[in-house]
Parts: structure tokens; C-alpha cells; sequence
């Protein structure tokens, strides 16, 4: 990321919905794991705090939602997160997390992890779980381990999660 470029990472809101959605089904489409519109407003709805955007060049670039679970287990696609969200949770999942096609290679994505590591520390959560199709070498930079591969539409997924109790309570910062 190049040192004039601002961004901007803010809590989701409504009317980003469209531009979410959009940045998921390109993202996860050619994979086969592009999830339901509905459950990103679901999400945003469950766990206002958990959905968050970055802004670059006026518009929004990446994405990430997350909710909180009480147990830990497998994360599945389009679950809806009314049924799975705790509010009293110790276990942040990150539900998905994706950078627009044109702003890959900048550092966004590890700008709204870091946003998301910094939410589970807020939220006095314990461990970070999520699974992922194509991009463990993003988690890997910042300590997550996987301990599962699944299959679920016919694509390989590995769960991977971060135990931050031992991560220490310094979240990482987005400069």
C-alpha cells in the first residue's frame, strides 16, 4: 500500500449492502462458494458491530462480516447468523471476508483482518475460527493454524482459527 493512499475501515451500514454482496460474488463465484444476498443483511442485522468495510478511492474495496458463537465448531455457508450469533459468544467467526478484484495486492486484506482481530479482542472473545477456499497464506501472516479441511458444494475448505488468549492484548492496528 502506497503511503498517499487513505483508506477508511467503518462499521457497515445498510446501504453498503449492494456493493458487499457484489464484492462477494466476485470474489467467491468462480469458486463455488458465493453465498445467498440475504445473509449479508443478516449478518449486518445480527451483529452490527461485527460487519465492517474499507474505503479506498471513494468506494468501497473490501469487506469482512463476523458473529460470535458460545461453542466452537465447523462454520458452513449462508448459515443464518440470527440462529448462530450469541451475543454473550467468546468465539468470533469470521462469516466472510473479500477485497474487490481491483484493490488486491494493496494490503487490504490484512488491514480488515487486523479490524477483525481488534473487534475479538473488543469483544472479550477467546478464539477466531473461519474457513477459507483459496486465501490461508492472508491468515497464515497473522498466526492462524488449520485444524480442519471440509467439503461442503463440492470445494475443498479448510477451517483455520487464532487462539488470542495466548495472542497477548495488543490487537493489531490498521495504520
Amino acid at each position: 500500500m502506497s503511503d498517499n493512499t487513505k483508506v477508511l475501515v467503518r462499521k457497515a451500514r445498510d446501504q453498503d449492502i449492494s456493493a458487499v454482496v457484489e464484492i462477494a460474488s466476485d470474489a467467491f463465484s468462480p469458486y463455488g462458494i458465493a453465498e445467498k444476498p440475504e445473509t449479508f443483511q443478516l449478518r449486518l442485522t445480527a451483529f452490527p458491530d461485527g460487519c465492517i468495510i474499507l474505503i479506498a478511492e471513494n468506494e468501497i474495496a473490501a469487506y469482512g462480516c463476523s458473529e460470535k458463537w458460545l461453542t466452537e465448531r465447523e462454520p458452513g455457508l449462508d448459515e443464518n447468523p440470527k440462529a448462530t450469533h450469541q451475543l454473550d459468544g467468546r468465539i468470533l467467526c469470521i462469516t466472510s471476508m473479500a477485497v474487490k478484484m481491483k484493490y488486491r495486492g494493496r494490503g487490504y486484506g490484512l488491514l480488515v483482518l487486523d479490524k477483525l482481530i481488534e473487534i475479538a479482542h473488543r469483544e472479550g472473545c477467546r478464539k477466531i475460527v473461519l474457513e477459507t477456499s483459496h486465501a490461508q497464506g492472508l491468515f497464515l501472516k497473522r498466526g492462524f493454524t488449520t485444524v480442519q479441511n471440509r467439503t461442503e458444494r463440492e470445494i475443498s475448505l479448510d477451517v483455520m482459527s487464532l487462539d488470542i488468549e495466548s495472542y497477548g492484548s495488543k490487537a493489531w492496528t490498521a495504520t
